[in-house]
């Protein structure tokens, strides 16, 4: 396409880039993207199964109502606190649409989910950095940025660290404008910050059903909070973001708590395992409450995830300060953890 007809603001516009995706059935050992080592719930198989019928030549629900009212009993809520997005990665556009101007500041802390920067901008917006020291501190110049958006990736991203709710609440409670808190790896952390929408109109909570309940395959997310920053949301969003099957999908993973509980504490049991091989070997490791370890190997890292991919082996590596030398780790099954060790000791 010629340079001409793209917008200027998107001159030297670097994209985010996914993690690398091998096509299914190739023997790779993937643990670049932090998917979940195990399926989900049989009852999410045959809810699809059963939505898989001549009802699919007609539009879902536009708010995706079941799946709306499933999560807000869940959570306790009324269904008008809920809204359904295409995967975590919408709603947080969706977030930008709704609550930032062209030439607006959004503010975050870094490192974070590199996301963020890019949708600032696509969307034309001032980012604002606010570089944190230790990773499970939030920077004290976040709480008084007057940016009428602020995000906070928590538990954090690519470092796996949880910031405290009452670091959290005391930046909610200095700020103006919305802060959205993504919660995308929550459910493998000790505590979110649920309570926060007790006492705060200007905070979202933003959940994804891609990594504690099996279903990145899927793209469908959550955001909870107040009814009017929900409406504002819904407001933005396209016409039918979220299919008929991802809708009854997530009525059936988020009713089986069983399954989800099981996914969880499998993940969280694995996670403790893997870290403490990773330390035997002398890795550094940032304490994870993720899916995932963040880990900085004793030789080059570029060397090490250079040598595991000979082994058909995926992490995902950093090469941008401050994490240059830094990677990530997605939690896999125990055969999978084995086979990275085994490769591991014999590269260094």
């Amino acid at each position: 396409m010629p340079k001409s007809v793209v917008r200027k603001s998107l001159e030297g516009f670097q994209p985010y880039t996914p993690g690398e995706q091998p096509a299914d059935g190739e023997g790779w050992v993937k643990l670049n993207t932090n998917e979940s080592p195990l399926p989900p719930s049989p009852r999410v198989i045959e809810a699809i199964k059963e939505a898989a019928n001549d009802s699919l030549r007609l539009y879902p629900s536009p708010t995706a109502a079941p799946a709306r009212k499933a999560i807000a009993r869940r959570f306790g809520l009324d269904p008008a606190q809920v809204t359904i997005g295409n995967g975590g990665d919408e709603l947080i556009d969706l977030c930008f649409r709704a609550f930032v101007d062209a030439g607006d500041r959004v503010a975050f802390p870094t490192p974070t989910y590199p996301l963020f920067e890019p949708l600032c901008r696509i969307h034309e917006a001032t980012p604002s950095l606010h570089p944190t020291e230790l990773p499970w501190e939030l920077p004290p110049s976040l709480a008084p940025d007057p940016a009428p958006l602020k995000l906070i990736a928590n538990p954090n991203s690519p470092t796996g660290a949880l910031f405290a709710t009452q670091e959290v609440e005391t930046v909610v409670g200095a700020s103006p404008g919305i802060v959205a808190i993504d919660e995308a790896y929550v459910d493998f952390a000790p505590h979110s910050c649920l309570p926060l929408l007790e006492h705060h109109e200007n905070v979202l909570l933003l959940r994804t059903f891609s990594k504690s309940y099996g279903l990145a395959g899927l793209r469908i997310g959550f955001a909870l909070g107040p009814r009017d920053l929900i409406e504002a949301i819904d407001s933005v969003k396209d016409s039918y973001n979220v299919d008929r099957l991802a809708i009854a999908a997530a009525v059936a993973a988020i009713e089986d708590q069983e399954h989800h509980s099981k996914l969880v504490s499998e993940v969280v049991m694995n996670r403790g395992n893997l870290a403490g091989a990773l330390g035997d070997l002398g890795f550094d490791l940032v304490p994870s409450s993720a899916n995932f370890v963040f880990a900085k190997p004793p030789k080059p890292a570029a060397d090490v995830v250079a040598a595991l991919r000979e082994r058909r082996i995926l992490v995902r590596h950093y090469d941008r300060e401050p994490i240059a030398g830094w990677i990530r780790i997605t939690v896999g099954t125990r055969d999978q953890h084995e086979r990275l060790l085994a490769a591991l000791k014999e590269i260094l």
